[in-house]
């Protein structure tokens, strides 16, 4: 077999390096940006990680995705599922209300029925989100009677049936669900990272295994109760000082136990570490709620770890830990 001549071998030589250096310098660039869109009442901010060319298109499903679900779960939507529900009285389970409806019933039972999204009318009543007043008892006892998950919804194979006259209401777990499916549209897309934040609700990850630190809010300070740091998972947290009112000296938040009809004033906050925000945000609803005694018996399979602020007689916090909460060092 003959040689291939020098001349030729340098050719070849040249061609490699310019190839080379070609791919190198044309590979896409990776780099993070953040965008903010209005949902469920609130805002959602998206961090992405990814090459630049494809963060357009990553953006603007995710903004497309955000808009369809507000539509379709938000309470004060007038053409959604959540609507036709609460006036038609039935809806098919095949749908993102019915994904939603299927994780309620198991949040209602893992919690004791702390978690419960029939509360609709209490929350009118007490006129949340809005600066509410104390309802008549009277009043609160009539809402009491269309109150109650296990008996104004029933859950058939493929349809989902609601009690006439009661109100459904999934402000406790609408965001979360919305920060899941927002978060995994976009790591499917092909994100190297991603973090979607929504009212307090966090879902993040990567394929680097970044570590995020997340702060926890004192319930009663202008500062951090301390700082979580998940690489892969969600949190989210639920505290009488989001959305409350003041009345004689009292404080009267939209912590609502739907078994009295009133505000919870078993804990300041919680905050719930899972693997899937819509998990962890009815979680830490229902926490809020049931307080650390009764808190401890919730079912573990929803979350990983859950922290439970309360406010002692003497003004002082204390911190309630359960499992092992991934403290930042």
């Amino acid at each position: 077999m003959r040689g291939i001549p020098p001349r030729i071998l340098l050719a070849l030589l040249v061609i490699s390096l310019a190839a080379s250096l070609l791919f190198r310098f044309h590979q896409p660039s990776v780099v993070q940006e953040q965008k903010t869109f209005p949902v469920l009442g609130t805002f959602a901010t998206v961090i992405i990680t990814s090459e630049e060319e494809n963060l357009p298109a990553m953006f603007h499903c995710a903004d497309s995705l955000l808009r369809y679900l507000d539509r379709e779960l938000g309470r004060f939507s007038y053409t959604g599922a959540v609507h036709d529900l609460n006036t038609e009285n039935s809806a098919s389970l095949d749908t993102e209300l019915g994904h939603l409806i299927l994780l309620s019933d198991t949040l209602f039972q893992a919690t004791d029925g702390y978690f419960d999204p029939s509360l609709g009318l209490l929350v009118e009543l007490w006129g949340f989100p809005e600066a509410g007043a104390v309802p008549d008892s009277s009043a609160i006892q009539e809402a009491l009677q269309l109150t109650g998950w296990n008996r104004m919804v029933s859950v058939g194979i493929d349809s989902v049936y609601l009690q006439r006259g009661a109100l459904l209401d999934f402000g406790a777990v609408a965001k979360g669900y919305a920060v899941d499916r927002t978060w995994e549209l976009i790591m499917e897309m092909g994100a190297e990272e991603c973090l979607v934040e929504a009212g307090g609700e966090i879902r993040c990850g990567s394929l680097t295994g970044r570590t995020w630190n997340v702060g926890v809010r004192h319930p009663r300070e202008d500062s951090l109760a301390g700082i979580i740091a998940i690489t892969q998972g969600a949190v989210a947290t639920s505290g009488d000082y989001e959305c409350f009112f003041i009345e004689n000296g009292v404080r009267y938040s939209h912590l609502l136990n739907s078994s009295t009809g009133y505000p919870s004033i078993e804990a300041a906050g919680a905050t719930v570490v899972a693997d899937n925000c819509a998990a962890a945000d009815g979680m830490a609803t229902a926490a809020a709620v049931a307080g650390p005694i009764k808190a401890e018996g919730f079912s573990r399979e929803l979350f990983q770890s859950m922290i439970i602020i309360t406010e002692e007689y003497d003004g002082s916090c204390e911190v309630h830990e359960f499992g092992a909460v991934p403290w930042a060092e």
